[in-house]
């Protein structure tokens, strides 16, 4: 770093001041979210077998937005636990269910 970038950076302090660390932060449970299944419409090339890759559209329970999240191949769906993508609670973690689509 040069003499401005510290500068700056004693100027607006440590952004991990007072921050607990993300695994104390975490719940012990996974609270239940709901998610849709979205195809894309082209297949995946790195597949051997071309599949099309699925996309999990999740309601967050913690910021009331929608978060979109890797679900595997089509005929090989992941769901489970997930970390939430959230500013409202990014150390949270929420426990996949599937609408139906």
């Amino acid at each position: 770093m040069n003499s401005a970038t510290v500068g700056q950076a004693e100027l607006f302090g440590n952004d991990d001041e007072g921050q607990p660390p993300a695994a104390a932060a975490r719940p012990a449970e996974a609270v239940p979210a709901h998610a849709r299944r979205v195809v894309t419409g082209s297949p995946n090339m790195a597949d051997p077998d071309r599949r099309s890759l699925v996309l999990l559209v999740v309601d967050c329970p913690f910021c009331e937005h929608q978060h979109i999240h890797a679900g595997g191949h089509v005929g090989a769906l992941r769901l489970g636990e997930r970390d939430s993508r959230c500013f409202g609670r990014p150390a949270g973690r929420y426990d996949l269910g599937v609408k139906p689509s």
